[in-house]
């Protein structure tokens, strides 16, 4: 089972709860054990966030098994979400130093696939 992860871009035209992918981050890399590129500020994402978690810096990526149905992909960086079928995930960076990013696939029959990925190469950008 092939794992997938890769960074947002705007050409996705993924719906990132009324922002778009260059609101968030801009050369975002997705190696095979970190992450890289610029994370942008955004001051005011409380169509996605609620109170303190409305303002900082966020990530968008894309997750997916291809050619495999009946996949679950959960993404944790503080808390484990169960990705719905677009596969899209936006999360919130407070502490790129200490905070990592998870990514499990889980089917029936397999064994899971697991990818952790270090955010220490990221550039998270302040007000």
């Amino acid at each position: 089972m092939g794992l997938s992860v890769t960074a947002l871009t705007d050409e996705d035209n993924a719906d990132l709860f009324g922002l778009n992918a260059s609101d968030l981050q801009e050369n975002v890399v997705i190696g095979r054990n970190k992450i890289s590129g610029t994370l942008k500020y955004v001051s005011d994402y409380s169509s996605a966030f609620g109170g303190d978690l409305a303002h900082g810096n966020y990530i968008a990526i894309h997750a997916e098994v291809p050619d495999e149905e009946d996949v679950t992909i959960t993404i944790k960086i503080t808390n484990p979400v169960t990705l719905d079928a677009d596969g899209n995930f936006v999360g919130r960076i407070a502490d790129k130093s200490t905070q990592t990013i998870t990514v499990v696939a889980s089917k029936d029959g397999y064994n899971d696939v697991t990818k952790v990925y270090s955010l220490k190469g990221l550039n998270c950008l302040s007000e």
